[in-house]
């Protein structure tokens, strides 16, 4: 039998997909530029879960409340570079090759754990560090790599993903262990959305108005996230933290699913390879760390 936090992990994960797969179809459908789409979007999260709130008799003003206003502040900065970083690479990545650029971030978090924390650094941990990113180097095909300016830009936005991702990681971790999961969502998406509007009134350029079948989109894509988030947080409080991380690679599953079925993409044997690769030394890592 599977536990709660499994399969509400399993949930979450599905939900930020599904997220994926409809932010992809946007941008491959719609001409729409990243901080309009980033604007609506976060409007459409927060909206979601203020409406998750209400139908759960659990949302007040006390969401908004916190003692740790400057740890959030930056970890709300790092969030709105990791979005960033997200919309420009699932615009222009493959769906496999995307999830396995960002999936480099436990790797990542292990090296700058080693800078922040002053934790040791153990031969076995440099060895999974060479072999996550030689698992990347393979998954692009380093060395026959066209170089075209958009592709090298998409790449390095994946890894933006997973820098960002682990440096939120270490702000939680170090400053803010008490403060409230859905507390730091509700700040990190209306930073995003001063940026978004800050952005246009600098740059005196017009905000892209989506008609209601993009609009509908849009709105799916906010809610899907939303529940991920949502599901994400009550994984944790209900199931061990090794199989709920260990889940996040089914991501890869649906996203050559979801790239084949609606993208008619196919992932090279060398993605399949770098992705395998990734994998176990991800793994490795995270039992490493669990050891005392």
């Amino acid at each position: 039998m599977y536990s709660n936090g499994f399969i509400l992990s399993f949930i979450a994960y599905l939900s930020f997909s599904f997220m994926d797969v409809i932010n992809k179809f946007i941008f491959a459908t719609v001409s729409i530029d990243f901080f309009s789409y980033m604007l609506w979007l976060d409007l459409a999260i927060i909206f979601a879960l203020i409406m998750f709130g209400i139908a759960n008799h659990n949302f007040s003003l006390q969401f908004f409340k916190t003692n740790n206003y400057k740890p959030i502040l930056l970890r709300s900065v790092i969030s709105v570079g990791n979005t960033l970083c997200s919309l420009v690479a699932i615009s222009h990545l493959p769906f496999h090759l995307f999830y396995i650029l960002a999936f480099m971030q436990p790797i990542i978090a292990s090296c700058l754990s080693i800078i922040f924390n002053m934790e040791r650094l153990k031969m076995g941990k440099i060895l999974l560090i060479i072999l996550g990113f030689l698992g990347v180097l393979v998954s692009i095909k380093i060395w026959d790599f066209n170089s075209n300016h958009i592709a090298i830009f998409a790449i390095a936005a994946g890894l933006g993903i997973a820098l960002t991702g682990a440096l939120s990681g270490i702000v939680v971790k170090k400053y803010m262990v008490t403060d409230n999961a859905i507390t730091i969502a509700i700040y990190n998406i209306l930073l995003s959305i001063l940026v978004a509007c800050g952005y246009f009134i600098i740059s005196t350029k017009h905000i892209f108005i989506p008609n209601l079948h993009v609009a509908t989109m849009i709105l799916g894509a906010g809610t899907a996230c939303a529940a991920g988030i949502v599901f994400f947080m009550k994984s944790y409080q209900t199931g061990e933290v090794q199989t709920i991380s260990q889940l996040q690679y089914t991501q890869i599953i649906w996203g050559t699913f979801f790239g084949y079925l609606i993208f008619h993409e196919i992932p090279s044997l060398y993605s399949v390879i770098g992705a395998v690769i990734i994998i176990v030394v991800n793994t490795l890592n995270l039992k490493t760390e669990q050891k005392p």
